[in-house]
């Protein structure tokens, strides 16, 4: 992978092939493993026992048994088949091909007709199974690597304790999939700086005072901070908060590599950044409500008209990453500190 300048007026932005080329998609998505991955809220669970999930590419599936939620492999130990497709009830996982029997933990329980399988069962017949860490009922899993949970989400909670994160109700009717013709990176870049805010987003323009959009950086990912205008919805910070006094309209964190919790004065949306392949990916949206009576107000006011917007950016930007009269550009430093920082850590 090529090397970003730490100083960003200094720097050029990403080759186009990082959007284009598939053996490069592929290497980037190997740092899905070794980071946190969203994977669902424990609300989402209560019905049934098996979601089959994506952590990066990897097909995985969400299990509940009792109060325990495990992370598991998708992809049977006999023969690659896929176990479960959506939602599922029951206290095990069966392959539909052949009948190999797991546990919700992903252990292997029984396999007709493999009596005189030499030096079976053994580990590798189990099913790969994740680290699973718990949020504020927000799920999350890593496949690899020693990075602890408590230091991927300090800073976010941190900031964002005044707002009794374990009061957020999960609304399903505000729930969203869109699938879209561009590189997920692209969908990232766009969300990471507010610069286009005036060209692309009227409606949030009129609502957020651009002057004062500001953008911190952080370990591993980015907090865009929207000042409201007069008059608009705005939290309500007690003393001794860092932002106490500040007409703040939302809170946009993005965690490495896909993740975006939007804050707004009614509650969270949570936005998922699934890449499929190379010019294909799937935005979720998640909706979390704290005080309804502000909902449809302020800057998450309108989230599914702000989403067509800028999916109309972030598609026609793959467009011109495919063009050979285009490699690669500049960052302003005042306004896409986000994306060289989101570029850094792609390609450290």
């Amino acid at each position: 992978m090529g090397v970003i300048h730490p100083e960003i007026s200094k720097a050029e932005t990403l080759s186009s092939k990082y959007y284009t080329d598939v053996t490069m998609f592929s290497k980037i998505l190997e740092k899905f493993e070794t980071s946190w991955n969203f994977i669902g809220h424990k609300a989402m669970m209560e019905d049934v026992t098996k979601k089959s999930i994506h952590v990066g590419c990897e097909p995985m599936i969400l299990t509940k048994d009792e109060s325990v939620y495990n992370c598991i492999s998708n992809v049977c130990t006999h023969r690659g088949m896929v176990l479960v497709e959506g939602c599922e009830n029951g206290n095990a996982v069966v392959c539909p091909y052949h009948g190999r029997t797991f546990n919700l933990s992903g252990g292997l329980r029984n396999m007709p007709e493999f009596e005189d399988v030499q030096g079976y069962p053994s580990e590798a017949d189990d099913l790969v199974k994740a680290e699973v860490a718990c949020w504020k009922n927000l799920l999350f899993a890593k496949l690899s690597g020693d990075y602890e949970f408590s230091r991927f989400i300090s800073t976010v909670e941190a900031r964002m304790s005044f707002l009794k994160l374990d009061s957020f109700r999960y609304n399903s009717t505000m729930d969203r999939s869109h699938k879209i013709k561009t590189n997920w990176m692209l969908y990232v870049d766009n969300y990471l700086e507010g610069f286009h805010i005036p060209f692309v987003h009227k409606d949030l323009n009129s609502i957020l005072d651009f002057t004062s959009y500001d953008t911190e950086l952080f370990e591993n990912g980015v907090l865009q901070v929207g000042f409201a205008k007069e008059g608009e919805a705005i939290f309500e910070i007690p003393k001794g908060h860092v932002d106490y006094g500040k007409s703040i309209a939302a809170y946009y964190w993005w965690l490495f590599p896909n993740l975006m919790l939007n804050f707004y004065p009614w509650g969270m949306s949570l936005n998922l950044v699934k890449p499929i392949d190379v010019g294909s990916t799937e935005v979720i949206y998640h909706g979390f409500v704290l005080d309804e009576t502000k909902l449809g107000l302020g800057a998450g006011g309108d989230l599914d008209k702000v989403e067509m917007e800028d999916q109309y950016i972030v598609e026609a930007c793959f467009v011109g990453m495919k063009s050979k009269n285009y490699d690669n550009g500049r960052y302003s430093p005042k306004m896409e500190k986000g994306v060289h920082h989101f570029h850094r850590l792609l390609t450290d």
